[in-house]
């Protein structure tokens, strides 16, 4: 396997580049930069007495998972598609690697430069928190980095399937925007469509309890399941309420653990389609 070959060529490719460097001191202005305004501007936060590190932890979340998508799209989205356009794809595949193994080292080499950059902000951003609030817990913040780049995985993956699945550089671009402001911006509209179609294209009452599958339909999209693992990941940090998900009792697919396993799902199938189609075609 040359898998890890593909990717120590994209790291070090990057690391020569202005894109690593770029990242990590954006990911660590953005992440100082919020930690200052939550603790300091009450708009932004709690009113300055009742801020708390746990607090930045929520209050981190959603913006983390926009500014890892646009990350993702940027680092990711041609990562396949403009070595073909351009010829390099040959030689890459007349060296000892499969069509495979240039789709893995991708995703690794992709999700290696945008983790570091994370690994840099988050520490950076953790000297910051012991400097502003009396109590920081470690394993928390631990487990919300960690959780995080589980997450920056899933939307590598999701950003190299569509790399690899596309016939041009314009059209990897346009599915990866469109998949962007679709999971992002526009999903929310989703689960009520579905809604009305099956209530026989009628909303339900007003007070009516929604069923358990809207519910799920509303944890789908790799930053509400990110948000959803939360729950469990990094206990008391984020509640369904928060991020406007209706609460079901006794739903297991609802559960922050099965979330975890949508966003292992969300790096996997997308990158299948992609190699799938990646694999058929003629170079």
């Amino acid at each position: 396997m040359t898998w890890n070959v593909v990717a120590r060529k994209d790291f070090a490719d990057a690391r020569r580049s202005l894109s690593l460097w770029a990242l990590t001191g954006l990911f660590v202005v953005f992440m100082g930069g919020m930690a200052v305004l939550y603790r300091f501007l009450p708009v932004f936060g709690p009113e300055a007495e009742d801020a708390t590190a746990a607090g930045l932890l929520v209050f981190l979340a959603a913006p983390v998972t926009l500014f890892i998508a646009i990350a993702a799209i940027v680092i990711a989205a041609r990562s396949i598609v403009a070595e073909v356009e351009i010829g390099s794809a040959k030689l890459l595949l007349s060296l000892p690697h499969t069509r495979r193994d240039v789709v893995v080292g991708k995703v690794l080499g992709r999700t290696g430069v945008l983790v570091v950059g994370l690994a840099v902000g988050f520490l950076a951003t953790l000297a910051l928190m012991v400097v502003l609030f009396d109590t920081v817990r470690l394993v928390d913040y631990a487990l919300f980095g960690l959780t995080t780049v589980l997450f920056a995985l899933a939307y590598v993956s999701l950003m190299v399937g569509i790399s690899a699945g596309a016939s041009s550089t314009a059209r990897a671009m346009a599915y990866a925007l469109g998949a962007f402001v679709l999971l992002e911006f526009l999903w929310d509209v989703v689960p009520l469509v579905a809604l009305y179609v099956v209530n026989g294209f009628s909303m339900p009452a007003a007070g009516t309890t929604m069923p358990e599958w809207v519910a799920f339909l509303t944890l789908l999209p790799p930053s509400q399941a990110f948000l959803n693992a939360l729950t469990v990941i990094v206990p008391g940090s984020i509640s369904l309420d928060a991020v406007g998900i209706p609460n079901v009792e006794g739903a297991f697919y609802l559960s922050g653990w099965f979330s975890l396993g949508l966003l292992l799902l969300w790096g996997a199938i997308p990158l299948l389609v992609g190699y799938a189609r990646f694999r058929r075609a003629d170079l």
